[in-house]
Order: C-alpha cells, then sequence, then structure tokens
C-alpha cells in the first residue's frame, strides 16, 4: 500500500537529471563585478591587463558574461571561496508561513550566483522550495526518502541545474512517508547527517528548507546541521513559535549533546512604519539579542510576486529591496562585505 501511495506521482517519467533555472541570461559587467566582489572598473582593467580572458560581445558589441564565467574568473584573480569549511545551514520556524521557503530559494540560489557550490535540499513534501525555483516538483520520481530508507546512492537523487555551481534534492509527495518509515530504523535521527558526509566535500554550502514542525526528518536536518536560520515575521504568533523552537532546542541539547554553531534569527516582511513591527523588534532585540541579526529582509511586493511565478528574487526584480535585503543577508552571515547586488 505504501508503495502504491508512492508512485503516485509521476510513476512513468524518468529520472530527472538536469533542470533548467537561469535560462539564457547573461551578466552585465555591473552584475558580474558585484558577484565577484570587486568593481566594475576593476573588472575591466583585469581584463585590459589579461589578467582575465576577454568578455564576450553581443552583436552591439556590448560585453557580457555567461553562468560558468564566475567561477572561472574567481580563479583567474584569485579570490579564495570565503567558505572555509563546508556550511550546512538550515532554514526552519515552528510556525508557517514565515516566507521560509521562498527566503531559502533565493538564499541558496544567490550563493550559487557568487560563485559558491551549492546543494539545496527540499525537505517538506509539499515542496515548496522546489516550487520557488520554477520546478515542477511532480516531474521529480525520486526524493530524499529514495535515499534516506532506500538507501539509494543519493547522487542518484541530486538533480542538476543549467546554473553549474547549484544542485537540488527536490521533494514531493513521496517524500511523506519518511517519518514513519525512519521510526523503526538504526541511528534513526543520524541518517541525513551520516548520507550528507558522503557528498559534503563537493559542495561549499548545503542550505535546507524544513516543514514547520518537529519530527524525525526535522531532527536529523537539525543533527546535520552547523547553521540554523530562523525567519521571523513580526507578530505575536511567530514570537510564540519562537519560544516553542528554542525550548525545542534546549531538549535536542540535552538528549544528544548538540548545539549549532550559529543560530542567526531575521526579522522577514518588515514595515518600520507599522507599530507592531517596531514593538516585535524590540522585543527580539531585549530577549533573543545573542542570535538577532542587524539584516532585516523589509516588506517588498516583488518577493510575494516572484514566489507567485516560481523564480528567485535576483531573477525577477534584481534591483529590488528584497534582493538587497537577501544579499545583505548573505554578506552578514558569511562575513562579506562590497558585494551588495544592484543589477
Amino acid at each position: 500500500m505504501e508503495e502504491k501511495r508512492r508512485s503516485m506521482i509521476s510513476p512513468s517519467l524518468p529520472s530527472v537529471q538536469t533542470v533548467q533555472i537561469f535560462g539564457d541570461r547573461v551578466y552585465s559587467p555591473a552584475a558580474f563585478a558585484k558577484l565577484l566582489g570587486i568593481s566594475k572598473q576593476e573588472l575591466l582593467e583585469k581584463e585590459a591587463k589579461g589578467i582575465t580572458p576577454p568578455a564576450q560581445r553581443n552583436a552591439r558589441h556590448a560585453r557580457y558574461y555567461k553562468l560558468e564565467d564566475v567561477v572561472k574568473y574567481r580563479s583567474c584573480l584569485g579570490i579564495p571561496s570565503p567558505v572555509k569549511s563546508i556550511r550546512k545551514q538550515l532554514f526552519l520556524n515552528f510556525k508557517g508561513g514565515t516566507g521560509k521557503s521562498s527566503l531559502s530559494a533565493s538564499y541558496g540560489f544567490r550563493l550559487a550566483q557568487m560563485g559558491f557550490r551549492t546543494l539545496l535540499i527540499d525537505l517538506d513534501p509539499q515542496g515548496h522550495l522546489t516550487q520557488c525555483l520554477g520546478l515542477n516538483n511532480e516531474v521529480f520520481p525520486k526524493t530524499l526518502f529514495n535515499s534516506l530508507v532506500e538507501k539509494e546512492e543519493i547522487e542518484k537523487v541530486i538533480v542538476r541545474t543549467d546554473l553549474p555551481t547549484l544542485n537540488i534534492i527536490p521533494s514531493n509527495l513521496n517524500l511523506s512517508p519518511v517519518e514513519l518509515s525512519l521510526f523503526s530504523m538504526n541511528s534513526r535521527e543520524f541518517r541525513l547527517k551520516r548520507l550528507l558526509s558522503t557528498i559534503e566535500k563537493n559542495y561549499d554550502v548545503i542550505v535546507m528548507d524544513a516543514s514547520p514542525s518537529i519530527g524525525l526528518l526535522n531532527l536529523n536536518a537539525i543533527l546535520a546541521s552547523n547553521d540554523l536560520l530562523i525567519p521571523v515575521l513580526a507578530d505575536f504568533l511567530s514570537y510564540h513559535g519562537l519560544k516553542i523552537l528554542f525550548e525545542t532546542l534546549s531538549t535536542i541539547e540535552e538528549d544528544f549533546s548538540f548545539v549549532f554553531e550559529n543560530i542567526f534569527i531575521f526579522l522577514n516582511r518588515y514595515n518600520e512604519s507599522h507599530r507592531i513591527c517596531r514593538r516585535s523588534k524590540k522585543a527580539l532585540e531585549t530577549h533573543y539579542k545573542k542570535y538577532l541579526i542587524n539584516t532585516m529582509i523589509r516588506q517588498d511586493t516583488k518577493i510575494a510576486e516572484a514566489t507567485s511565478l516560481g523564480t528567485p528574487i535576483f531573477l525577477f526584480a534584481q534591483s529590488s529591496k528584497g534582493a538587497s535585503d537577501i544579499q545583505s543577508l548573505i554578506d552578514e552571515i558569511f562575513g562579506l562585505k562590497g558585494n551588495g547586488y544592484d543589477g
């Protein structure tokens, strides 16, 4: 019966190996320089001196750069990876509707654009992260279930994208039985950690998006992660969800002797003109100052529009407040400066 239920999604479809997200877009010199963390002038100077390959030109003789050029140019310029060791990062909040999936999709996509070797993992059977990347989650016959429970090689579950630095493990309803299946397995809480240890050397960052609940899969994700990223709305319910999350983390610390290396709390959909937002910010500063970071994702309809269209904000509205704020989030978390994005 379980096998029949899991095969309800696209049972006749072959394994999907590569998907298109970026399409035929190219970078302008200004946008490309931002990705590298240098100025446009410096980029052109390096090209003139032969330090980097000459840019490609379009019919109007204007310079442009392709997806694969980011990694190539970082190597030519001797720009080291800002990640000294693999970062496994989990987006989690026990309250739903905080914008977690759309943020994690654009966050991970942007990391890949910047040259980070990035793996995005969708841990929610509803497949919201997958959909926020513009992918039809129903076409993927394999999810994390196949590797965690059926012990299939994880490389056969990973889907590559047309962005050379971005891979994804998609999700759909085929992931649904994972909680029940894990329950009777040995070392059930550490199966994801062990699974990721076999591939983590291939990536700079692994970004996971979890459903707003506590269960065996999310417990696996917590124990497999270095960093916890918690988006919080400026309202009472989000604040209450945060309290429950920290109580749960305290229990996990006692039971498994596990502590996150970093916990980052940040406000999402923040509007300074709203009194409730200012009050919530003050409450967070009072009770969670140790974890609250400076970056706030301001309220921006462009993020909602991008989500509804299934596209990362950096492809939909590259000069928007939302894109700027997510870039600031990355800069603060990774200690970067000068990589602000303006299109």
